[in-house]
């Protein structure tokens, strides 16, 4: 019996046998194919037809019966959206203008903290974190921002926007606090003493202190830019007080003693000055001078002018950085208005020019109440 040893064996004579009736097979099955997807693709275009029918009519059940509970659940979904904190800042228009500049306006709730609630409103491109430094410089005047600020206080600030490297100009800041039970206000005024403005109260009294002219390391200047504190790059912050002022602005030692040093690591703080007074226990430092006036080893007495004030060193604007140091750790620091070594004031505007404020805080009160 044979036994077949290969299916290639098979397969060639199954070839051989239907080579006359191969293509005749094909031609059947190619027909029979059509036409069979012909009577398909008719079916398919019925069953097609029938999907879109069922499709419209399911759309027409839905809009005849809509469900009854979106319109109980929408309010809850809207408070998600919109947290109570915040409300919409506004910007005034151009036709208000304080000396010439256009004035906006912003409005908000505390929210975790200062820096937090204003980059909420804006945002860090443009500037929230330096209008937030504005702020807090203002109102450390009032009260320790880190201590006594409460989630839901509100703010109400007019502002400008400046074109150099401080941003922006504070004209009115009111901030209600829940934690003292009382609004307090700053509003900007320089109509007495053009060039040497300040902030006042509602009643015309100043709530920066300004250090008696005598002991004073700069008599006339334009604001405080910064404290001692500012928040600034690096854990230590910032380490003096900024005076802006004009160039060429003559500064003075306000205690007697010792110069220590001039003008050492001049790439950042510029033309300086150190001075060492050892009956006091302190050394004060003057940064970023235009001209120094006295040399290293000179002796020097209270009132004395050593300097004039510039832009030198590492800054971005006219100003005077002063600094008190303890003698023995110069990492720390006093204030020139909460320490002993200094007496303070505060200034008041003069009867004949409230009523040029008063109409400066209506300006400021009509571009809040615009917004």
């Amino acid at each position: 019996m044979h036994i077949p040893t290969s299916s290639l064996h098979n397969q060639d004579i199954q070839k051989k046998n239907k080579f006359h009736f191969g293509f005749v097979f094909l031609f059947i099955v190619s027909v029979g194919l059509n036409v069979f997807l012909l009577f398909f693709d008719r079916g398919n275009n019925i069953a097609v037809a029938s999907l879109t029918q069922n499709a419209e009519t399911l759309s027409q059940t839905s809009v005849i019966e809509p469900p009854e509970v979106l319109p109980k659940e929408a309010p809850a979904m809207q408070a998600v959206i919109e947290p109570v904190s915040f409300t919409v800042s506004s910007t005034v228009s151009s036709e208000q203008t304080y000396d010439g500049k256009a004035i906006q306006s912003l409005n908000f709730r505390i929210r975790n903290s200062l820096n937090f609630s204003v980059c909420k409103r804006i945002t860090r491109e443009n500037g929230c974190a330096a209008l937030s430094a504005h702020l807090g410089r203002l109102m450390a005047w009032f009260m320790d921002i880190k201590k006594s600020m409460r989630n839901g206080d509100s703010l109400d600030v007019v502002y400008q926007r400046l074109d150099g490297p401080e941003q922006f100009k504070i004209l009115k800041l009111s901030y209600k606090s829940q934690l003292f039970g009382k609004t307090f206000a700053a509003y900007y005024f320089d109509e007495f003493d053009h060039g040497n403005g300040g902030y006042f109260d509602s009643e015309g009294n100043e709530i920066a202190r300004r250090i008696v002219e005598a002991q004073s390391p700069i008599r006339h200047y334009i604001e405080i830019t910064s404290l001692p504190g500012d928040f600034r790059k690096g854990p230590g912050g910032h380490s003096g007080t900024d005076f802006k002022a004009e160039e060429g602005t003559p500064v003075y030692s306000g205690f007697s003693g010792k110069v220590l040093r001039t003008n050492w690591n001049v790439r950042a703080n510029g033309y300086c000055v150190e001075v060492d007074h050892p009956k006091l226990g302190i050394k004060t430092l003057y940064l970023h001078l235009s001209r120094v006036k006295v040399r290293r080893g000179q002796t020097i007495k209270a009132g004395e002018q050593i300097a004039e004030s510039g832009n030198t060193g590492r800054t971005f604007a006219p100003h005077l950085h002063y600094e008190i140091q303890d003698r023995k750790n110069k990492k720390k620091i006093y204030s020139p208005f909460t320490s002993k070594y200094h007496k303070s004031y505060t200034r008041k505007i003069p009867p004949h020019h409230h009523q040029a404020f008063q109409k400066t805080v209506s300006l400021y009160n009509s571009a809040i109440k615009e917004s």
